[in-house]
């Protein structure tokens, strides 16, 4: 199956905008809630609302790692599932500028949170985003063989539709 996440200028600038503070060298962390479309093997990630983790919502907050407060997730869960939506994690690396990728730290947490949010929400898919400074990179969860796999393209509707390539998609067009 092929996941596009798919996001209005708007709420994109807003996600970038809170996400990635000037002068601010700490990861931040938030939630987005998503509707699905899907068609013929492929499925779009609708984002149609973010949920910022200030730092009232987080344990941790440092420049190379974020956790946020287990309740902050329960309550993100319980608004997703009261709406019948799938969710987006974003958080970003603001040490990277270009070639934004997941780190092992990364890998793992999903690893083990996704099967989580499948088994309290949905089969999903469930999908994350990270931000570098000019880059980003995405990943949604397949359940079925519990992997992580790449989205090649997150999609920002504007006056024109704009198609980010994600680090994994160049990586992916790089090695064809």
């Amino acid at each position: 199956m092929k996941v596009t996440i798919v996001a209005t200028e708007r709420t994109y600038n807003r996600v970038k905008q809170v996400l990635l503070p000037p002068c601010d060298p700490n990861e931040h962390f938030g939630f987005g809630v998503a509707g699905v479309s899907r068609i013929a093997g492929t499925c779009n990630l609708l984002l149609r609302k973010f949920i910022f983790a200030d730092s009232s919502c987080l344990v941790k907050q440092s420049g190379a790692s974020i956790r946020p407060d287990p309740r902050f997730v329960r309550y993100v869960w319980a608004v997703a599932k009261k709406s019948n939506s799938l969710l987006i994690d974003f958080h970003t690396h603001p040490f990277c500028d270009i070639g934004v990728t997941f780190s092992s730290i990364d890998d793992s947490s999903e690893l083990e949170s996704f099967p989580k949010a499948v088994e309290c929400l949905s089969e999903g898919p469930h999908a994350s985003v990270v931000l570098g400074k000019n880059s980003l990179d995405a990943r949604w969860f397949n359940p079925t063989i519990h992997t992580l796999v790449p989205v090649t393209a997150v999609k920002i509707l504007g006056e024109s539709l704009t198609s980010i390539i994600t680090t994994s998609g160049l990586q992916t067009r790089s090695s064809d």
